[in-house]
């Protein structure tokens, strides 16, 4: 499946950039995410949670690139496999465009038919995303709340 967000960021380029790129200072932001760690300086031991019991695993390692506004990135191992690039374009000062284009396949062929079904990675990384907006931007948004949408696909706690 193929997945484009677009986010808008209220900093400049070089500033957005060197944010995002070190993800040890904001990992504690993501929702769903349970696994984010630098294992070497272009690689990201990466797992998260999903719906009905699906924890996505896989470590992510950073592509050379000749564009210094590009940052692309591809996975190994694990339960998914990802590829990905992320452009970063300055609007105007002090805003810049974030665009996140992500190829990703599950390996289990019954998580795959129920992401295609129901959405579930792209809800994740829309949730996700959310949350790093409100982080960077500081809007005052509970980044613990949990999407609705699929609510009757999460387990039921006493």
């Amino acid at each position: 499946m193929l997945l484009q967000k677009t986010l808008h960021m209220s900093q400049s380029l070089d500033e957005c950039q060197s944010r995002l790129a070190s993800i040890h200072s904001y990992r504690r932001q993501f929702v769903m995410v349970t696994k984010a760690t630098m294992t070497s300086s272009k690689t990201l031991d990466f797992s998260f949670r999903g719906p009905l019991g699906f924890k996505g695993r896989t470590v992510v390692a950073a592509l050379e690139s000749d564009a210094p506004d590009q940052f692309a990135f591809e996975s190994w191992g694990g339960n998914i496999d990802l590829m990905g690039l992320v452009e970063f374009e300055e609007v105007r000062p002090d805003c810049t465009e974030v665009t996140l284009a992500v190829h990703y396949e599950i390996k289990n062929k019954l998580y795959a038919w129920l992401d295609r079904k129901f959405g579930f990675v792209d809800a994740f990384l829309t949730t996700e995303l959310r949350s790093l907006r409100a982080h960077f931007e500081g809007i005052a948004a509970p980044v613990t709340e949990r999407s609705a949408a699929y609510g009757m696909l999460e387990p039921v706690s006493a």
